[in-house]
């Protein structure tokens, strides 16, 4: 089974940059005065990623890598038609499934993801910015009543720190997911990427394996290139 010996935990440290501003969305609270479209913030007010953001993002994009090469991939994220309903074995799940998880109807099988992503909180000195927009109403080609809305972002240049915690990976898993993460540097995270909002980069400054020795105390942690 996946979790039952430690083989391998891959920890994956550094920074997440923001290129151009960031969206996060937290909804709309009645406290917002002023900002239509808040980004989310921790107790203390401070803009945070929340990890299942990031998660959600890298996971669709192995999935979109995964079958441009050929590969079969269930439909996330409908239980009905994930891995988990539809198969017995952990080698018949997806590689998405093997790396992030599948829940499962009854009879089927569930699996906890190999993968964790911390939440990313930030860690440079940052005043929020806001952006008007305006919706357009598509019917008629042109701009709504009472359209213009205020959509609040961290700006380009802020950065968060960054971990993620892989356990088990078989190699081809850890080679698809760094692919995955290099592919929504090009693409975009959070909301309004349209409107010029989401570019990021990953900065992964180490890249670390321990395995249950290193724990014992047994062996040193290997740093390995990214």
């Amino acid at each position: 089974m996946v979790f039952e010996t430690l083989e391998r935990r891959i920890i994956l440290e550094g920074e997440i940059e923001a290129i151009t501003p960031l969206h996060i969305g937290s909804g709309k609270p009645e406290f917002e005065e002023g900002v239509d479209l808040p980004i989310l913030k921790d107790p203390s007010g401070s803009p945070y990623i929340p990890g299942s953001s990031i998660k959600g993002k890298v996971r669709t994009e192995v999935e979109r890598i995964a079958r441009s090469s050929g590969m079969f991939v269930c439909n996330a994220p409908t239980i009905e038609s994930m891995c988990g309903s539809r198969s017995t074995s952990e080698e018949q799940l997806c590689i998405a499934c093997r790396i992030f998880g599948t829940a499962s109807m009854k009879g089927g099988i569930s699996r906890a993801s190999k993968v964790k992503f911390r939440d990313a909180l930030i860690i440079t000195q940052t005043t929020l910015m806001q952006r008007a927009g305006i919706a357009m109403d598509r019917e008629v080609g042109s701009v709504k009543a009472g359209a213009l809305y205020t959509i609040e972002g961290v700006p380009a240049g802020a950065k968060f720190n960054l971990e993620i915690v892989a356990e088990n990976l078989t190699d081809e898993e850890f080679k698809i997911l760094k692919s995955a993460l290099k592919s929504v540097e090009d693409s975009a995270l959070g909301g309004h990427s349209s409107r010029g909002f989401g570019k990021i980069k990953f900065n992964i400054k180490a890249v670390k394996v321990r395995t249950a020795n290193y724990y014992m105390g047994k062996e040193v942690e290997q740093i390995i290139e990214w």
